[in-house]
């Protein structure tokens, strides 16, 4: 973005649409901190946010989880007489889900006046999104029975819901009225779902059994969810087609290759495992290491597996430490509550 930004502070007449444009493209990073500022310079500047510039800053809130940010675009469209439009209460929906905070999502979408699929739809996935399953399928009872026809991306929240919760049998409801009442064709999204169900539920032969029954070509993500489940169940022979499958298609991506050893190693064949680790060695495979993100007000910090590099690791780790003492020792409550409140102050 800094070749953004220096375009941007060249431009003398700005208009809302080089303002969105900028605003729009912090926020897609997940920077979050300077789109809010460049927000707050276009009001001082005198041009007014429009409907997409307030779009773009909701949708950053619930990419990048950014929830306080997330409340003051609320209020502020609210206070502009933007949340009139079901457009930004869609959004708006869609952000508190995906930021954790269902009630007011559900707030937002019991008040409206006047719900669309898109209202609809987006409410069933941030309830499935927060492991409320059964108001998910509920809530798609309910828009099926209002009237309202459901599209792909329905039923597509349906079956992750259903994929999530366990429900094989409403799994499989929800996709044969997808495809035989509502003559919907399902993308690759509708069938990893149904693979990863058969899957969870440990059929495991019948979710290779599904994917090889496929109209169309599955792709890297199905023989990945197969192959998870395969490592649950430890399905040697399934898992090293799955494995074999992703490694075709995306050679330098490490998850196949861990999965396989995984396998192998649950299964005892060490010769399997050895070979995995030869085999990625020859290909330069490097496991990525994990990433956590936490929100201290409204600004966001990583933290990366085997990484101390933030500038307060002393203080992380000594609350960690501390929360080690307390789950073996009860008398270490008031030391851990005063390291926390040390480090709050310090990262904030």
């Amino acid at each position: 973005m800094c070749t953004a930004g220096g375009s941007f502070s060249s431009v003398s007449d700005r208009s809302c649409v080089t303002w969105t444009a900028i605003i729009s493209g912090y926020a897609e990073k997940g920077n979050m901190e300077e789109a809010l500022k460049l927000f707050n310079a276009m009001g001082a500047a005198g041009e007014k946010p429009d409907l997409i510039t307030v779009l773009s800053v909701i949708s950053g809130c619930g990419q990048t989880g950014v929830l306080e940010i997330g409340k003051w675009i609320d209020a502020y469209a609210d206070s502009n007489c933007l949340k009139h439009n079901a457009i930004i209460c869609n959004a708006l929906i869609d952000m508190y889900a995906k930021c954790g905070n269902i009630d007011d999502a559900w707030y937002i979408f019991t008040t409206m006046p006047d719900r669309t699929v898109v209202t609809w739809t987006t409410m069933i996935a941030g309830c499935a999104l927060g492991g409320l399953f059964e108001v998910s399928l509920d809530l798609f009872n309910q828009m099926v029975y209002s009237g309202l026809k459901p599209n792909h991306i329905t039923f597509l929240s349906v079956l992750q819901a259903c994929t999530h919760g366990g429900f094989l049998e409403k799994g499989w409801e929800c996709f044969n009225m997808m495809t035989e009442i509502y003559k919907i064709n399902p993308g690759l999204d509708h069938y990893s779902c149904m693979v990863d169900l058969l899957g969870r539920k440990g059929k495991i032969k019948e979710a290779f059994e599904f994917v090889q029954a496929m109209p169309i070509k599955p792709d890297a993500a199905i023989w990945s969810s197969l192959l998870s489940s395969c490592k649950i169940y430890q399905n040697v022979q399934i898992g090293e087609y799955a494995a074999h499958r992703v490694i075709e298609m995306e050679p330098h991506v490490s998850y196949p290759y861990v999965a396989l050893a995984n396998i192998y190693a649950s299964a005892g064949r060490w010769n399997g495992v050895a070979r995995i680790r030869t085999m990625m060695k020859n290909k330069r495979v490097i496991k990525s290491p994990g990433q956590s993100l936490l929100e201290i007000n409204g600004k966001t910090h990583a933290f990366t597996v085997e990484d101390r590099g933030h500038y307060n690791g002393e203080l992380i780790y000594d609350i960690l430490d501390c929360l080690v003492l307390q789950s073996k020792d009860d008398e270490t409550s008031q030391q851990l509550d005063s390291t926390l409140e040390h480090v709050l102050e310090s990262i904030s």
